[in-house]
């Protein structure tokens, strides 16, 4: 069976190898491009010989420039040293031939071969089928580097995919071979090249298929790659522009001669894409025959001299070598055998044919030149209305090109000197309306065309280009608040050109306005741009009557809400106070504070003072940071002061008290600007209003009638509240005495004595923390009264912030008390200013507390269990007249690290009451049973009360006890209250269910019980950490 199995195995893993990879012989790691080129870094000198040779090809395609592209260099490179060589003699002729040719040698690492051949440098770098591709990469790297440090751009064509990520950024053209045109990788691959890039047509000679890769290598494309990581990745284009085509000849024979050339410029044209188009002297059009390249490049140099096709031929591509001809690689790969210079795949022409080449072709392009130069003005007009004639069409899909080409022949006539006659002017402003609709075209190539024109007729104008900058220039600052940055980016920099050569001082008034006033923000940022070309440029006397609007238009400038409108006229300030340093105080005067600050500019002009902040701020910056003086909050004890003090704020040092202690740092902290809020006196009925803020000092006793806070705000009592009313004044507590009077104060209350116990209090809550304030051994009330649980939450500590002094609320005893109370008045009010923390020796004292109060709590619900569990009071029980029997101990430490919360008004608890008895009068009739059940409970409940009150008086803490073990005793006893609910609720539905009550009470009790068993788990435990903690 084992053997079985093992045989099974072995089939399925040979299975699997048959799958996948079954031709693959051999697979080896590839260097990243992005360490590669980290090893081989681009410099700043080859850096710029690229980007040169880049924009140069991109004009000349695009027919800005009326210079022939060159593509020239061996066939394919296979030795180094030997190319470097030819790149030394050619950028010694390119220096010389730069104003008609723009060259860039042809550098070609990668060999498409019919069937089997040296594939080129990169593939086989050693040529002997080796195969050190990462070797090959490095070499291919290391030469394109060490040309263009010549000052010599280089093209490559694109066979690999791969490849150019490791030399894409050292080349300035590309190719796409006739072997590759067709293919659709290859297409994707130009559409996301930074270079401008020609595809040839096919082998046989079609062309279509190079036209077909031009559209798609002008469209966007996403496909899969590689990225500079060598990670695989996908990859979105957004589509080359600088595409053309290269005619290269086929199997029907050569295709350079003139017919062949007008009859495929035609069907570019039909087709939409560029028109203007390269010829190869070499492959078809040379029949292979290297000797015949001389004849191609006369033909060329005939047609850029005397025939209309000259003008749309962009470049010319020749193979050449050190040595002509070419040579095989010998088979034993003993490489000593080869001619050095000399080519191993397509035969070349030598370096002296192709200088010869090169001169004629030069030739060429000045004759072209001449052919487009007026020899006078009636030469000039009669070719202007040649071209006026094709400029007037409307544009659409089929007229477009041939604007285009109209405005690319205005173009040639102003380079050719037409601008030089009198008559250029009014000549020209019958073709202004078409510029000016060409500009504002959504075609981009339309509209630069119009814009380059723009431009040449002020470079070559200069100052007499007034007269038509106010036909032209309005519409091309249009562009500049145009959606597409190609647009705006174009607009600018035809605007600035202008402004340049011409300083059109007279359009300032429409650029500053354009910079103030305009909605949108491209266009203020482009006007800013404009405005400080206008700055720089135009001379003193020109701007002279200007000055003061170029002035308004900064100081809005670098207020503006766009970054780069600010940006930009802050440096127009910049260029502005170095050119007119005359007015600059005049201008200071003027601008706002904040353009100030902006501009950073001291703002002393105003004369007002400055605030005691900002000028301390001023100070501290002028000094050094060890030597900066800091100032002392107002009002504030210093560090060294004792803690205890129980003076208030702002109130004098009390004789006897203890001197500031000198603290560790003597330089205080620095003020930090604080909110100036004054205090709020909180109403009875849960308004609230301000109140003046006075200092008082505290009083030494708390009267009956009214107490006085340590602002100096009132705190009426019982017969002091209506003792305000009678003299028509609404009763008011301060947020720290409604605070603590909302702990005592039951729902409602009908019956009011002097008693200190009936104090006015707000009726968030009834748990009776009033009891902090009064003696412990004071004797306790007669007339007990129960309590209501459901209000009885509210924490056991009334509390008020650290940094005031305490209130006299805290500390001074009523009146009311008797005689042992008050004659422990000045050990109260001593104790009450210190926060309430356990001494360090406490921690026994706390365990043996908790242990005792726990104890009797356990004791208390086990006997209380014994007995039948009385029903939870209700709100309609409640009695009026209100007496506690547990108000009768005053609290020896006040806390002040919390703020007790604001109370909620009274009509909260009434409408609640209401409504519950409302509810209660709608439901049907119990039977005898419940009606006598309600009875008993109503018996229970008042002997539950009496049990509870009780059970509080009996689990008090000593009067000395600190105060949190005052607390921790209050939460065990809260947690034994919430047992006790959950124990009554419990009895009650299991009574109902005896007495057969209906399912609507036994569903609220059952309720009931579950709410009240809810909190009862852990909440001892965890109030009384809480409590230890504070």
């Amino acid at each position: 069976m084992n053997c079985s199995n093992s045989e099974n195995h072995h089939r399925y893993v040979h299975a699997l190898n048959e799958l996948d990879d079954v031709n693959i012989k051999r697979i080896r790691p590839l260097i990243p491009p992005q360490i590669l080129m980290e090893d081989l870094p681009l410099t700043e000198s080859a850096a710029a010989t690229i980007v040169k040779g880049r924009q140069a090809a991109e004009a000349i395609v695009q027919g800005k420039d009326d210079r022939l592209l060159v593509i020239v260099g061996p066939c394919s490179i296979h030795n180094t040293t030997a190319a470097l060589e030819y790149a030394d003699n050619l950028s010694a002729y390119a220096e010389t031939a730069g104003d008609d040719l723009c060259i860039i040698m042809r550098v070609y690492f990668e060999k498409p071969r019919t069937t089997v051949g040296w594939k080129g440098l990169i593939n086989d770098p050693d040529l002997n089928g080796n195969y050190a591709i990462n070797k090959g990469l490095r070499k291919a790297r290391t030469l394109l580097l060490d040309i263009s440090e010549k000052g010599l751009p280089a093209g490559c064509e694109l066979l690999d995919t791969i490849s150019p990520q490791y030399i894409g950024d050292l080349i300035s053209w590309g190719a796409i071979g006739a072997r590759t045109t067709e293919s659709q990788v290859h297409r994707e691959l130009s559409s996301g090249m930074s270079v401008p890039i020609g595809f040839k047509n096919g082998t046989d000679g079609n062309v279509k298929i190079a036209v077909d890769a031009i559209k798609s290598a002008e469209s966007s494309h996403c496909f899969l790659s590689v990225t500079k990581q060598g990670l695989s990745a996908i990859v979105e284009t957004q589509g080359n522009k600088h595409c053309h085509i290269i005619l290269r000849g086929g199997g029907d024979g050569p295709n350079y001669e003139e017919k062949y050339v007008s009859s495929y410029v035609a069907q570019l044209q039909k087709s939409g894409v560029n028109p203007r188009l390269m010829i190869d002297c070499s492959h078809g059009n040379s029949s292979k025959d290297f000797r015949k390249q001389p004849i191609v490049s006369d033909n060329i140099a005939h047609q850029l001299s005397a025939t209309e096709t000259g003008k749309y031929i962009a470049g010319v591509m020749i193979e050449s070598n050190l040595v002509e001809g070419n040579q095989s690689i010998p088979k034993d790969s003993d490489l000593s055998k080869l001619v050095y210079g000399k080519s191993v795949t397509d035969a070349c022409v030598n370096w002296e044919d192709t200088v010869k080449m090169l001169d004629n072709l030069r030739e060429g392009v000045r004759n072209r030149r001449r052919r487009a130069a007026c020899e006078s003005a009636a030469d000039f007009e009669a070719k202007f209305r040649v071209l006026l004639t094709k400029l007037d069409a409307v544009e659409n899909e089929e007229t477009w090109q041939q604007i285009d080409d109209a405005l690319k022949g205005l173009v040639s006539l102003v380079k050719a000197g037409a601008t030089k006659f009198e008559t250029f002017v009014p000549t020209m402003k019958p073709a202004v309306k078409f510029i000016n609709s060409a500009i504002l075209s959504e075609r981009t190539r339309l509209s630069g065309t119009a814009l380059m024109l723009v431009e040449e007729i002020s470079k070559m104008m200069e100052t007499r280009f007034t007269p038509l900058s106010d036909l032209i220039f309005p519409t091309a600052m249009k562009t500049c608040g145009r959606a597409n940055k190609v647009f705006v980016t174009r607009g600018i920099k035809c605007l600035t050109t202008v402004i340049t050569y011409s300083h059109l001082p007279e359009q300032t008034p429409r650029v500053c306005d354009a910079a103030m006033t305009d909605v949108n923000k491209t266009v203020r940022s482009s006007a800013a741009k404009l405005l400080m070309s206008i700055v720089s440029c135009c001379t003193v006397p020109e701007l002279t009557q200007h000055l003061a609007l170029v002035e308004k238009a900064i100081a809005a400038g670098v207020v503006d809400a766009n970054p780069d409108a600010r940006t930009t006229a802050r440096q127009s300030y910049e260029i502005y106070i170095k050119r007119f340093s005359d007015r600059v105080e005049a201008f200071h005067a003027g601008l706002s504070s904040i353009a100030k600050k902006y501009l950073k500019i001291e703002d002393t002009s105003s004369g007002r003072p400055q605030s005691r902040f900002a000028a301390f701020r001023q100070q501290q910056q002028r000094q050094p940071l060890r030597d900066r003086p800091t100032a002392q909050r107002p009002n504030v004890k210093p560090s060294g002061a004792a803690s205890g003090s129980n003076s208030s704020i702002g109130a004098p040092q009390q004789p006897g008290s203890s001197a500031t202690a000198p603290t560790a740092i003597n330089r205080p902290k620095p003020v930090r600007p604080m909110a100036r809020h004054g205090p709020v006196a909180v109403r009875r009925d849960g308004t609230s209003a301000p109140v003046p803020l006075t200092i008082a000092e505290p009083s030494p006793t708390l009267s009956a009638t009214a107490a006085t806070t340590a602002v100096g705000i009132p705190v009426l009592l019982a017969n002091g509240a209506d003792s305000a009313k009678d003299a028509g004044q609404e009763p008011i507590l301060t947020p720290v005495a409604a605070a603590t009077a909302a702990a005592s104060a039951p729902p409602t209350m009908t019956s009011r004595s002097s008693s200190v116990e009936q104090l006015i209090m707000s009726p968030r809550s009834s748990k009776p923390t009033l009891t902090r304030l009064l003696a412990d051994d004071a004797p306790a009330a007669t007339d007990k009264a129960p309590v209501d649980s459901a209000h009885a939450s509210v924490s056991p500590s009334s509390t008020v912030p650290a940094s005031r002094g305490a209130s006299p609320l805290d500390t001074a005893p009523p009146a009311a008390v008797n005689d042992k109370t008050a004659s422990a008045e000045e050990e109260t009010v001593a104790a009450s200013s210190k926060p309430a923390t356990p001494p360090e020796n406490a921690a026994p004292a706390i365990a043996a507390g908790e242990k005792a109060y726990e104890s009797a709590d356990d004791h208390a619900l086990s006997q209380e269990n014994k007995k039948e569990v009385p029903r939870k009071s209700s709100r309609t029980q409640r009695t009026p007249g209100l007496t506690f029997s547990s108000l009768s101990g005053s609290t020896p430490g006040a806390r002040n690290s919390r703020v007790q919360p604001m109370a909620r008004p009274q009509s909260r608890n009434l409408v609640s009451t209401r409504m519950e008895e409302a509810l209660r009068a709608q439901r049907p009739v119990q039977s005898a049973s419940a009606s006598a059940s309600d009875a008993e409970d109503a018996k229970d409940q008042e002997d539950k009360q009496t049990r509870r009150m009780t059970l509080r008086s009996a689990a008090r803490p000593p009067a000395g006890a600190p105060g949190y073990l005052r607390a921790t005793a209050s939460s065990a006893k809260r947690g034994s209250e919430t047992v006790a609910a959950s124990a009554s609720a419990a009895s009650r539905l299991s009574k109902r269910r005896k007495n057969g009550s209906d399912s609507h009470v036994l569903q609220q009790d059952a309720g009931a019980a579950d709410s009240a068993a809810k909190p009862a788990k852990g909440a001892t435990t965890t109030r009384r950490r809480s409590a230890i903690k504070r």
